[in-house]
């Protein structure tokens, strides 16, 4: 049962009181018996884009990279990169997430995109969403997300924030106007 959420995304319910999770979805990146980590694909940082990333490692720009998104992957280890990719490239700290989707957190892969030598597709991420095993079972019995299976293109699509939380629910077959907030007891 351990690995069963790996890969797939958890897509916020209209009631998810937690602001820094409302209208997120979610990749789920590892699932153990002790916790879950996910990145939130549809969050970008608005002050603080991959320029600036490699300015910051001193990693020397030699592409065209100018005000393309980094995402905030969460709440914690806000200090911590994490880059989802294609597996078209495999750097020695990438572990497959499910097939063709690779995270890692290797300087090597941001070499790569500062040289125009990066996978066909990559997300850079600053922190990550972390839950212990039972609290995320509790919220999902709580109903605050909705599981789904991901895909490539959900998670390198150009939409982000709330397009892409409504368009994840649209692939599903869920209307998002006809989502309520609340919930009732039998």
């Amino acid at each position: 049962m351990y690995q069963e959420l790996l890969g797939k995304l958890l897509i916020a319910s209209p009631g998810l009181e937690d602001l820094r999770f409302q209208d997120s979805v979610i990749l789920i990146c590892e699932h153990s018996e002790d916790a879950v980590m996910g990145l939130i694909l549809n969050k970008p940082l608005h002050n603080f884009d991959i320029y600036q990333i490699l300015k910051k490692l001193k990693i020397k720009n030699n592409s065209k990279i100018e005000n393309e998104n980094a995402f905030f992957g969460g709440p914690v280890h806000l200090n911590q990169g994490f880059i989802i990719h294609s597996n078209d490239k495999v750097y020695p700290t990438s572990s497959e997430i499910f097939t063709q989707i690779m995270i890692t957190s290797s300087n090597e892969i941001l070499s790569d995109i500062s040289n125009n030598q990066a996978p066909k597709y990559s997300k850079i991420f600053l922190g990550c969403a972390v839950w212990d095993y039972n609290q995320l079972n509790n919220e999902i019995l709580e109903n605050s997300w909705i599981i789904t299976n991901s895909s490539e293109e959900i998670i390198f699509d150009g939409n982000s924030g709330f397009d892409l939380w409504k368009k994840s629910l649209l692939n599903i077959g869920i209307d998002p106007k006809k989502l309520v907030s609340y919930s009732g007891t039998a």
